[in-house]
């Protein structure tokens, strides 16, 4: 049997168990540190953010089993916030005893030494720190998937990024008659889209925010603006850094931004600073709840990367430069929309 190790028990690292688990694979399920009353719940009854029991072939490892977890894995799937990535990468390679196939579900910047990076670039750079001279082989794999809805097999169809021809073999263990799977080899375009489509869903999130009420319904062209600068955005960006614009306009762009605009936990972040909440308490309050906004993050790491690339780059993101404004500096919302609308033309 074929067997894989998850790294990471919590929404989309769960839900990834059951695409797999249909197909025949053999899934050990390890938790970090912050996921051991996740799996004290699957051990005596459902999954507490899925809702429902995980797959029976599933093994459960609390945080302190790792080398066990990973000891007989065909490959590693990681699945953790990318502000906890580095820690957790790292304790998985000081962990192996060889180097496997990666794929990764984490979205998001990862901050090192003052610096922001896609993770893929950081992950190459442990890799060979404890591998030196052997092949790193890595998918990026993007979106559109609710991990509830994946959970509930619900279709969807999603985009993994490879860096090599290698991770071909590995794809099989993924597809089902509900969860299909695109290839492409620009990995550095799914990871970016993957990232700032979480900022762009705040966007969203905010009109929700400061439109609700009942209201929304006379708010649709609004949102319309919203989502196709969001578009234009991303595709300029990713254009700049070296990945492929065509990859915005498939599965991880716009099918991921549809999703995550439409639901979840980043345009939920976006409803709170539409209803006035500090940019700080509203991701606290969310982190209580056990809900982390990887968008708030993005922001923040995203205008480091943005100034990177190029150091007048943000003056052509304007929707980019007023989601930063209000979330980094807490400038006013509706101060804010005047001042994007305004220059877009809208008087």
């Amino acid at each position: 049997m074929t067997r894989v190790c998850v790294l990471g028990a919590g929404y989309m690292g769960s839900a990834i168990t059951f695409p797999l688990s249909d197909n025949g694979v053999g899934i050990h399920l390890w938790g970090t540190w912050l996921d051991d009353w996740i799996l004290d719940a699957c051990r005596h009854g459902k999954h507490p953010k899925l809702r429902k029991s995980i797959p029976e072939n599933v093994s459960l490892f609390y945080s302190d089993k790792l080398e066990e977890a990973i000891e007989d894995a065909e490959c590693l799937i990681i699945a953790v916030a990318s502000e906890g990535f580095v820690s957790v990468f790292q304790r998985a390679l000081d962990a192996m005893k060889r180097s496997f196939p990666l794929f990764c579900l984490t979205k998001g910047f990862v901050p090192v030494s003052g610096e922001v990076n896609r993770i893929s670039e950081v992950a190459r750079r442990m890799f060979h720190e404890r591998f030196p001279g052997e092949d790193f082989r890595w998918v990026s794999v993007g979106g559109p998937v609710k991990a509830v809805e994946l959970s509930n097999r619900v279709p969807t169809s999603t985009m993994f990024g490879m860096n090599s021809s290698a991770m071909t073999p590995l794809m099989r263990l993924f597809p089902t008659d509900y969860y299909f799977v695109s290839c492409c080899d620009d990995v550095c375009g799914v990871e970016l889209c993957s990232a700032f489509k979480n900022v762009y869903a705040i966007g969203l999130g905010i009109y929700d925010g400061l439109y609700g009420g009942g209201r929304e319904k006379y708010f649709h062209n609004l949102k319309s603006i919203l989502f196709n600068q969001s578009v234009r955005e991303m595709a300029l960006l990713i254009e700049r850094a070296g990945g492929r614009r065509e990859t915005v306009f498939d599965l991880s762009g716009i099918g991921d931004l549809y999703v995550t605009s439409g639901s979840g936990r980043n345009r939920r972040f976006g409803e709170y600073l539409g209803k006035q909440y500090v940019p700080n308490d509203a991701y606290r309050l969310m982190y209580e709840d056990g809900e982390i906004a990887e968008g708030y993050h993005a922001v923040h790491h995203g205008m480091k990367f943005i100034n990177t690339l190029e150091n007048s780059l943000i003056e052509e993101l304007p929707l980019f430069e007023m989601l930063y404004r209000i979330i980094a500096q807490n400038r006013n919302v509706e101060d804010e929309l005047r001042r994007f609308l305004k220059g877009l033309g809208m008087q």
